[in-house]
């Protein structure tokens, strides 16, 4: 049997603190609604910066599969490998919103 008051405290809307000045725990800073140019000269150095970290990501998501005869092209497969991760990481930047790009364009356009 479903308890009403339960049944209502479950329908009650999602409520986020407005004041809060951190995420819970971690000491990080929410943003602080400045504004983000992303046409600057700025915002592309910090989506460059992004898509670097991104391939680093990668790289080493890449180094945890094991590598069979099938797929052993040698250096040629290696070469073309690093640069399918290169595109992959600035198309990633691009469509997907990792975040890193906006707050280090907020921190350096502070400053």
């Amino acid at each position: 049997m479903i308890d009403g008051a339960l049944l209502q405290y479950n329908n009650q809307p999602l409520r986020v603190p407005s004041a809060a000045k951190q995420v819970q725990g971690s000491g990080a800073q929410i943003g602080s609604g400045m504004k983000v140019d992303k046409s600057s000269k700025l915002y592309e150095q910090c989506r460059e910066f992004e898509s670097i970290f991104v391939k680093m990501m990668l790289d080493e998501m890449k180094k945890t599969v094991h590598k069979g005869e099938l797929m052993n092209g040698g250096y040629a497969e290696d070469i073309f490998g690093d640069m399918l991760q290169d595109e992959y990481s600035k198309s990633m930047t691009k469509s997907a919103d990792f975040g890193l790009a906006d707050s280090l364009y907020r921190q350096l356009a502070s400053r």
